[in-house]
């Protein structure tokens, strides 16, 4: 089963997913949003935050 997700980001912030992406050798941008999301959860994890 797939799931699909839309989602808008401001232009400066895709640039810096962009560049993320380009110095991470990620091939594709959301590659590079799903390892932001995972490493700051658990940053989050660790840190307590709830």
């Amino acid at each position: 089963m797939k799931q699909f997700i839309n989602m808008r980001y401001p232009v400066a912030l895709v640039k810096r997913i962009d560049d993320f992406k380009k110095k991470n050798d990620f091939t594709t941008r959301t590659q590079a949003i799903i390892y932001l999301i995972q490493f700051s959860l658990k940053r989050l994890e660790k840190s307590g935050v709830k």
